[in-house]
């Protein structure tokens, strides 16, 4: 099982504790050569670290207590926070809390975000007469691109009045602007990666509109785009933010609300260049190597449940929760620093799954794991995921992309023996497929189903520990199956795997152990 303080370090303010405990995490994974190449450092330098934890633990990876972050530090921590606070549900106070610094100091640091600058005049003069929208978002560790067309408005007709921009929107914009600051985590990028990317944007877009780059350096962008700006310096970049919310109605909310989730969680370790493309009009999804359905990620309430759920598996990892246990709003508020009655929305969702029954008292009640549960559970991803399976038989080359990778990233999980972290591994495999398959409403049903499992794994705790082997052994014939498009051997080998993990967790079940119900 994972070390429950380094993943917490994994997602820690201060950027460069962040780094060390990724650092960390892939040189136990991956090795210390991978993990120097992965990271951009020196093998001593992964080494080095490694040996700092396995000597005194995450402590070690954490900055001396004597020593103040600096200004500059502070300041880019404010910058990137809309990637890194607990939910999406962020302010200027809540940031201001999560760094012990003053709001002023953060009104301060967003100064740049604020500034007008000749870079915006001269865009804001090229885009006259013109309805812009965002098309897609490319980060590599060169430059950040924002793709947008231009849509003529008809002669004679004023363009629309200026909308109010939508939280969710202006939200989205700053995290954009965000990930711009992260970008030397990211490994180096050929043009020839990046064109899958360039074709999905000028399929996005409107027949008669304009393709319109905005780079935050010197980038390679196609022919067909007819406006391009570069700005000069990482502040020029970040003063896009007024000119954008300026523009208008650049995203739906929807698609925003998407497009923020996906950058939170890619900057949580960003090993691969990030890639989003709104969905086409008239299209029922985005074929883009980071789309996700758009079910599942509605906005922030879902977003903040999801990470209740990561809450609640981490305190029973820590011993802290077991089934049958009361969760209370109170200490869920306290722990990703939001409002309780953000909770309490997002705490009906998770009831709506069945990972939460609500309970007087303004508090929750964790499941206990039954028989009934389990197989409820694995009789559901059994169907459903015979129907990805015969829908992931027509992916595109990118989609097969993602699913590769993600296999590629089990079987490095695999090789480190650590059971826990390659069933995790084993699930992103599956949601992947369930995303490359294009069945919008079922790949979301899916994803709940698979918090249902990791919940169900972490009440067992050290009783589960599935055949490593056996994983690797089925991911690697469905995804086979699937690339040689026989599909019904596909589906046989995922109803055997299935019907396999069901019977190895109910055998389980009389080991699991269990405890008095307390309150957390």
């Amino acid at each position: 099982m994972g070390d429950p303080e380094l993943e917490a370090l994994s997602r820690d303010v201060d950027e460069a504790v962040r780094v060390r405990a990724r650092l960390v995490q892939d040189v136990l994974s991956l090795g210390p050569a991978r993990a120097a190449r992965e990271h951009g450092v020196t093998r001593q330098t992964a080494a080095k670290w490694a040996q700092r934890y396995r000597t005194g633990g995450a402590a070690r990876l954490s900055r001396p207590a004597h020593r103040r972050r600096t200004t500059l530090e502070l300041r880019h921590a404010t910058l990137t926070a809309p990637l890194w606070m607990p939910t999406t549900k962020w302010s200027s106070r809540s940031i201001a809390d999560a760094l012990g610094v003053s709001q002023s100091f953060v009104a301060r640091a967003w100064e740049a975000m604020r500034a007008g600058t000749a870079f915006s005049a001269d865009l804001t003069a090229a885009t006259a007469g013109r309805q812009p929208a965002v098309l897609g978002l490319l980060v590599t560790a060169e430059y950040a691109v924002l793709a947008c067309q231009l849509t003529a408005v008809p002669r004679g007709q004023d363009p629309a009045p200026r909308a109010r921009v939508d939280p969710a929107v202006h939200r989205s914009l700053r995290t954009v602007l965000a990930s711009e600051l992260v970008r030397p985590q990211v490994p180096a990028t050929s043009p020839a990666d990046t064109r899958p990317f360039w074709d999905e944007v000028v399929d996005a877009a409107d027949p008669d509109a304009t393709l319109m780059t905005l780079a935050s350096q010197e980038a390679p962008v196609p022919a067909e785009v007819s406006v391009r700006g570069v700005c000069r310096d990482v502040d020029e970049w970040l003063s896009l933010f007024p000119l954008l919310l300026g523009w208008g109605p650049l995203l739906p909310p929807a698609s925003a609300l998407q497009l923020e989730g996906e950058l939170r969680s890619w900057a949580r370790g960003p090993r691969r260049a990030f890639t989003w493309v709104r969905p086409a009009t008239g299209t029922a999804r985005s074929r883009g190597s980071a789309a996700r359905s758009p079910v599942r990620h509605l906005g922030p309430e879902r977003a903040l449940a999801d990470e209740i759920v990561g809450t609640i598996r981490q305190g029973i990892a820590e011993g802290r929760i077991a089934g049958g246990d009361r969760v209370t709003e109170r200490f869920l508020a306290g722990r990703l620093r939001t409002s309780r009655a953000q909770v309490r929305t997002a705490m009906r969702l998770l009831e709506r799954d069945g990972l939460l029954t609500i309970t007087t008292g303004h508090a929750a009640v964790v499941p206990v794991l039954t028989r009934s549960d389990v197989v409820e559970t694995y009789a559901a991803r059994r169907a459903l995921g015979a129907l990805v399976i015969r829908a992931a038989v027509r992916w595109s080359p990118q989609e097969r992309q993602s699913v590769a990778e993600s296999l590629d990233a089990l079987e490095r999980c695999a090789a480190t023996g650590d059971v826990h972290r390659t069933g995790e591994a084993d699930i992103a495999f599956q949601n992947t497929l369930a995303e490359a398959s294009g069945l919008v409403r079922i790949a979301p049903m899916l994803e709940v189903l698979a918090d249902h499992l990791r919940v169900f794994i972490a009440v067992m705790g050290l009783e589960y520990a599935y055949p490593i082997d056996a994983i690797v052994r089925d991911d690697r014939a469905i995804f086979e199956a699937i690339d040689t498009g026989d599909g019904e051997v596909a589906v046989e080998r995922w109803r055997r795997k299935i019907d396999d993990a069901a019977t190895y967790m109910l055998g389980q079940l009389p080991a699991t152990r269990s405890r008095p119900s307390g309150s957390t």
